[in-house]
């Protein structure tokens, strides 16, 4: 399978980096308005992951990583780069913007034959939405263009299906507690609102979340029942979701901690559960969507719930998009 990859960010590193030496997955493009030198260096050395394993360098506009050349290009929009000129297949579109059916049908017309948008739709049922795990029914039609959501989304969706399964969902409010992005600002700074203007290695930060609407798409028969809140902590990586459920039923911590225990196994690789006192650092290099924290289980008056999951902000989500182009590859889809 070749691919080519829009956005060379934070996920279109990762994305490259688990891509490693896999010769199922070529990597014949990539395609970022930033400065190629910019991009080589910061693929070569990472302030969460380490240096890359393979030497890497800049010759003459390309990308040169151990032994494979890549072309870095300069298109701003889909449609920009010619992709069947370059015999690319897969699209991953990395750039957290252009989350449209519109937008990435762009890339099919410039010759890709599948898009992977990194990111959630921009409108909810504008385009398939993969949750692994959870949705992995969207795949079943074979669409072009298939969404992967958000991190967080990816993180708690599990736990959700498997908390309604077990002893039904009535509301659920909870909170990422999340890592802070490249959206924050160093010092105090006028930016795109009052909070996050404030200085992101000083401060708890209250923002927006979209993903229970998000979740709504995924679980109809629970919208309006969910909600969400998010709170960017002064960590560069690893985050967690503290979730506050209120069951159709009545359990005990224990109870809960069992089914989710053995739900995992219906989750293989993608949801986790751990029975050790981990913190937020220690989930840094998790391929896992979330790692469920058994010890963080409370039950108050038989049905209201607390529960936490851990993720590694991007390296999960990351993985994710690996297993969907390896999944391409395996039923030869292209």
């Amino acid at each position: 399978m070749t691919i080519g990859l829009m956005g060379f960010g934070r996920i279109g590193r990762n994305v490259f980096r688990q891509i490693g030496g896999d010769e199922k997955i070529r990597v014949a493009a990539i395609t970022d308005i930033a400065d190629p030198e910019a991009l080589a260096y910061l693929l070569k050395y990472d302030s969460i992951y380490g240096p890359f394993p393979e030497p890497v360098s800049l010759e003459d506009g390309t990308l040169v990583v151990g032994g494979s050349r890549i072309p870095l290009l300069n298109g701003a929009e889909p449609g920009d780069v010619d992709w069947a000129a370059l015999g690319v297949d897969t699209v991953v579109q990395a750039t957290g913007k252009y989350r449209t059916a519109e937008w990435c049908g762009r890339h099919l017309s410039a010759g890709a034959r599948r898009v992977v948008l990194a990111s959630t739709p921009e409108e909810p049922g504008d385009l398939p939405l993969l949750l692994s795990g959870v949705t992995d029914r969207v795949l079943d039609g074979n669409p072009a263009i298939v969404a992967t959501g958000s991190n967080t989304s990816n993180a708690i969706a599990p736990l959700i299906q498997v908390l309604d399964r077990h002893f039904g969902i009535d509301q659920m409010f909870f909170t990422t507690i999340h890592a802070y992005t490249n959206r924050a600002r160093l010092g105090d700074v006028p930016s795109g609102g009052f909070r996050a203007s404030r200085a992101a290695g000083e401060n708890i930060i209250p923002v927006t979340s979209n993903t229970d609407d998000i979740l709504s798409g995924v679980f109809p028969h629970l919208a309006g029942r969910i909600s969400s809140k998010a709170l960017n902590v002064p960590v560069d990586d690893g985050s967690t979701v503290d979730a506050v459920t209120r069951l159709r039923t009545e359990t005990t911590a224990s109870e809960v901690n069992e089914a989710v225990r053995e739900a995992c196994r219906d989750y293989p690789g993608v949801f986790g559960f751990t029975d050790d006192p981990i913190v937020s650092s220690d989930v840094r290099g998790s391929t896992f969507s979330g790692i469920f924290d058994s010890l963080s289980t409370m039950v108050i008056g038989g049905n209201l719930l607390k529960t936490i999951v851990w993720f590694d902000t991007g390296w999960g989500y990351a993985a994710r998009i690996v297993e969907l182009l390896r999944r391409y590859h395996s039923q030869g889809v292209t």
